[in-house]
């Protein structure tokens, strides 16, 4: 099938596939409100209940609550150490010639990105990047626009003319603007184009079998390491059924990061952190970049076109509604991811915020997808999952700034006792520690795990400043979660779009990313 096909300009448009969801949501109606009263009020209950304890519960009580926060920051930082340590041995392997993937390779990959306002320059570099695979003739290339993309014609033939060779097959789709039971965004364009991919691989392959298909989904502001796509194929080989699990590569978020803000950096480190010490190890959800088989994705029914988190809800979605209890299982290669991003210090920091209120309306949005959707599958399962979700998102991420700022105020508002006080000071003292260790770890990585992938050099006092503000740009996170947890209250599923970046913004990400290369290729010339 794909000597006959691999050089032909295959564009799917305006050809919409079979979405029986789609239509379903046509003729649902809204019986929520407007989107207000739905099932993520009860994170908003639990989030104002859990801030006000200093206020009517004994103090000793809310020191616990503290000492519990300082608990899970330390858990975490250990899982995240441990799962570094399996990075690290396992690129050991893989320069060393001990672990190689089978040949011929019995698995297919299908690598997705999705562009949208993306400059082409980010878009061919990314590509680029992609070609560096070992096994790049071997993989399905899948390049997902909207109509609306601008200079979509431009961008098309320059990829086609660039790249129609390196790959097994090179696709492009192009999700219709205004399909009925969608919104705008990152999920309805994928919903579309991996279904438009399976249309053509039904057509064209005879023997065609979704359980040897295993789909990579990515941004197009991803920089993989060169043997990535071999590490993950020796690691789905290791499964016996690999429909069961989703794998999550660890994503660091050091892409020209020493040149950004503090708060950008600290947010990068701290994502990078409780991706590798919460989210993979606790099955919470994948993030950003992720693999699956295509024969999971068909069982799930691909994903929900009118959501805005597609990582999230995917996950959950296919949790569901294959009833399979999904495991999220780590890719041990580092992959770089770019952080938050801007023209300027001022336009960096209104795209923080943005970024972080519209991370926290989708965990909400999803929450009461999968409240709804949980009689599906097992109890006990439900539960669990559940309550490590409202865990991580309402309890740690979001209450415990608040629970900072309520308790600070009771401490020196409505307290004498200096005693209090010094207690108080022992699980913020944890924190900070953790915080510490977490700075720490991202420069052991720099130095030994993507050393060939960026270059980072920060000076030892701008290290000390960052890690002294490192507290307040967590508060800072948090109140921004729980304004838009509430947004989505007062507004409704109104606010649930996937408002692209702004032109500043992607032209800040791919002078970055120049700037990266650049500097990558000085060092290895003075090695």
């Amino acid at each position: 099938m794909s000597s006959a096909i691999n050089n032909q300009r295959l564009i799917f448009s305006n050809e919409l596939p079979e979405n029986p969801m789609a239509t379903k949501m046509t003729l649902k109606q809204d019986k929520t409100c407007g989107g207000r009263l739905r099932w993520n009020l009860i994170i908003n209950v639990v989030m104002i209940a859990m801030a006000g304890f200093p206020f009517y519960l004994p103090l000793e009580a809310t020191l616990g609550v503290n000492c519990f926060y300082a608990l899970l920051w330390i858990l975490f930082i250990f899982l995240a150490a441990n799962t570094q340590s399996k990075i690290h041995q396992t690129m050991k392997k893989v320069s060393n010639n001990s672990q190689q993937p089978p040949n011929p390779t019995p698995i297919k990959f299908i690598l997705m990105t999705f562009i949208y306002k993306e400059p082409l320059d980010l878009l061919l570099k990314t590509l680029q990047n992609i070609q560096q695979q070992r096994i790049a003739k071997e993989i399905i290339m899948v390049v997902c626009m909207e109509e609306k993309t601008p200079e979509k014609e431009t961008k098309i033939d320059a990829v086609f003319e660039q790249f129609k060779d390196c790959f097994d097959q090179l696709i492009v789709t192009i999700h219709p603007y205004g399909t009925p039971g969608e919104i705008p965004g990152k999920c309805s364009n994928n919903n579309y184009a991996i279904r438009s991919v399976l249309a053509h691989l039904q057509k064209n392959d005879p023997n065609f079998d979704p359980s040897k298909y295993f789909v990579t989904n990515f941004d197009v502001d991803t920089i993989f390491h060169k043997s990535f796509l071999d590490i993950q194929m020796m690691n789905i080989l290791k499964e016996k059924d690999r429909n069961n699990f989703v794998w999550q590569p660890v994503l660091f978020y050091n892409w020209g990061l020493d040149k950004l803000s503090f708060f950008t950096r600290i947010t990068g480190l701290a994502r990078n952190m409780l991706m590798m010490g919460a989210l993979i190890p606790l099955n919470i959800n994948i993030m950003s970049v992720y693999t699956a088989s295509l024969q999971l994705h068909i069982e799930g029914d691909f994903c929900h076109p009118t959501y805005q988190m597609d990582d999230i809800i995917c996950y959950i979605r296919w949790k569901t509604l294959s009833r399979r209890s999904l495991k999220i299982k780590p890719i041990y290669c580092p992959t770089i991811s770019g952080p938050t991003s801007g023209s300027n210090m001022w336009q960096e920091f209104i795209e923080w915020i943005r970024q972080n209120k519209r991370w926290s309306v989708g965990s909400a949005e999803v929450f009461h997808y999968f409240v709804i959707k949980a009689p599906r599958i097992k109890f006990c399962s439900a539960f669990i999952w559940a309550c490590n979700y409202l865990n991580y998102y309402a309890s740690f991420i979001c209450v415990q700034s608040l629970l900072l700022i309520t308790t600070t105020i009771r401490l020196f508002a409505m307290e004498t006792d200096p005693n209090l006080q010094q207690y108080f000071c022992i699980p913020l003292g944890v924190v900070y520690i953790c915080l510490f260790c977490m700075m720490v770890m991202n420069k052991i990585a720099v130095k030994y795990l993507l050393k060939d992938i960026v270059v980072e050099i920060i000076p030892m006092w701008k290290d000390f400043i960052h890690w002294i503000l490192s507290l307040i740009v967590m508060v800072g996170y948090g109140l921004i979660v729980f304004y838009g947890f509430w947004e989505i209250f007062f507004c409704g599923k109104g606010v649930c779009t996937h408002e692209p970046s702004k032109k500043k913004v992607l032209d800040a990400i791919v002078q970055r990313k120049d700037e990266t290369v650049i500097e990558i290729h000085q060092q290895q010339n003075k090695i």
